[in-house]
């Protein structure tokens, strides 16, 4: 029987439950707002229905009813359907409006709580909104209603810590309120902007300049006022440091799990979508060749995924020797099952390329399966196939427009990468750029900007070599 799941995706990156992650890979439509992660939706199966119905201050795609509408459409057509909300449902989400509206038209329906920004926007900076010397407890108030801007008054008197949710255009009436209420001008607060957000920030005052504080940080904004928001109360406490990292999705995943494992927060950029390409002529020509020469991981599985649906299997390949950049396209041959004969000690084209002719290898006899505009180094050593190409992806390079602020540094993983993104994201100052060899260095040096080389060109080196940039950074 077809159901909706109601999934709070928490706030921000990382903060999505195991149950909710669940949901997302298994089902047929994604129904999702703004102000979250949407990263998230890279979780979704291949060809799901994707149906942005975000609501910001002053512009909503879809009316309250008309969502509930869509969502009971939905479960008709679906056999699984994820509602996917910012923070928790249930919070300020109106979904138990959603649900209502689910369950009278008889859907079965599922609620995975989320992270509420109530809690998490103040904890990411390291502000407890209750301790048990300063605020028993705390209470939760949204800055807006239908009837408008409440009258906060009646808890200026309150001893536990006060959050305010979506505060930016309440900032004046909380502040004028609770002074007109009794409580101190000195009272310690927090405002957070984008809470979740890469580019999250906050900033401390006082009551009193609480407005002022406000009006220059974007939306959202969440306002907390109370004792807990006393600086140094917990000591000098500082979020991860955030590295952007840009490339195809199988490049962004070895990269943002070696990060992880640094402590630092990964902000995925997959902008460069991979793209199969046909390849016939190479099976025409497949006894000519001695030697397999491949460059990445994604030239590894396209080329044994298309020998597969063509029913070549094992046998075929026997005598026929293989090459390889580096490890990470080495492994990804052990797993199709087939060893390495030639790997350079160095992981560069160029390496590769001159590995070759000291092997003695015709170019005659050697395929080079690759993406379609490979580095002109290795042409004079073997016969091109374009087995995949990569193509940018426009919205998500815009996205990054946005998140990159909040960034120390950014990665990059190929010349071609590199020169797409930069041309259309713009570095900021004090971003630096990291390069995983010489020639994606060169690109980034012609666009203007100094880059640092990992001494290798891995994944692992790449996250190793930006773990030390930020760690000066810190130290300094």
């Amino acid at each position: 029987m077809n159901r909706v799941a109601l999934v709070g995706a928490g706030c921000g990156r990382g903060s999505l439950t195991l149950r909710g992650a669940q949901l997302l890979a298994a089902c047929a439509c994604v129904v999702y707002d703004s102000l979250l992660d949407e990263e998230l939706l890279s979780l979704v199966p291949e060809g799901c229905e994707k149906i942005y119905v975000g609501k910001r201050a002053g512009a909503h795609s879809l009316a309250q009813e008309e969502i509930c509408a869509l969502l009971a459409e939905c479960a008709q057509k679906y056999p699984l359907t994820v509602r996917l909300k910012g923070g928790d449902p249930f919070v300020f989400g109106r979904g138990g409006e959603e649900l209502s509206a689910l369950l009278q038209a008889g859907v079965r329906c599922e609620m995975v709580p989320g992270v509420t920004s109530a809690v998490a926007a103040a904890e990411r900076f390291g502000i407890p909104v209750t301790h048990r010397a300063l605020a028993r407890g705390f209470t939760v108030l949204t800055a807006h209603t239908k009837e408008g801007v409440p009258d906060f008054t009646r808890f200026a008197a309150s001893r536990e810590t006060l959050v305010f949710l979506m505060a930016k255009g309440a900032a004046e009436r909380i502040c004028r309120d609770l002074l007109q209420g009794g409580m101190s001008a000195d009272t310690p607060c927090a405002v957070i902007s984008g809470a979740g957000m890469s580019a999250e920030r906050m900033a401390r005052c006082s009551l009193s300049a609480l407005a002022d504080t406000v009006r220059p940080l974007p939306a959202p904004v969440t306002i907390v006022v109370g004792m807990v928001c006393a600086e140094g109360l917990l000591g000098a406490y500082a979020p991860p440091p955030r590295v952007m990292v840009t490339g195809t999705p199988s490049h962004v995943r070895r990269v943002c799990a070696q990060l992880t494992g640094l402590g630092i927060e990964p902000l995925p950029c997959a902008f460069r979508t991979v793209v199969p390409c046909l390849f016939n002529g190479f099976w025409e020509q497949f006894a000519a060749f001695s030697h397999l020469v491949f460059t990445s991981p994604n030239g590894v599985d396209i080329f044994f995924a298309e020998a597969a649906r063509r029913g070549i299997d094992h046998r075929a390949f026997a005598g026929k020797q293989f090459a390889v950049i580096g490890p990470a396209t080495a492994a990804a041959l052990e797993q199709r099952g087939f060893f390495a004969d030639l790997m350079p000690e160095t992981y560069t084209v160029r390496a590769l390329a001159a590995l070759l002719v000291r092997a003695g290898v015709r170019r005659e006899r050697a395929a080079l399966l690759r993406a379609k505009a490979g580095s002109a180094a290795l042409l004079g050593c073997g016969v091109q196939f374009d087995v995949y190409e990569t193509r940018a992806d426009r919205a998500r390079l815009a996205r990054a427009r946005e998140e990159i602020a909040g960034a120390a540094c950014v990665t990059f993983s190929s010349a071609g990468g590199a020169r797409e993104f930069l041309a259309a994201c713009p570095l900021p100052a004090g971003v630096a750029a990291v390069s995983i060899g010489e020639e994606t260095a060169a690109a980034v040096r012609a666009a203007g900007y100094q880059t640092v080389i990992a001494k290798s060109a891995r994944a692992e080196e790449l996250a190793r070599t930006v773990g030390e940039i930020v760690c000066r950074e810190q130290d300094d």
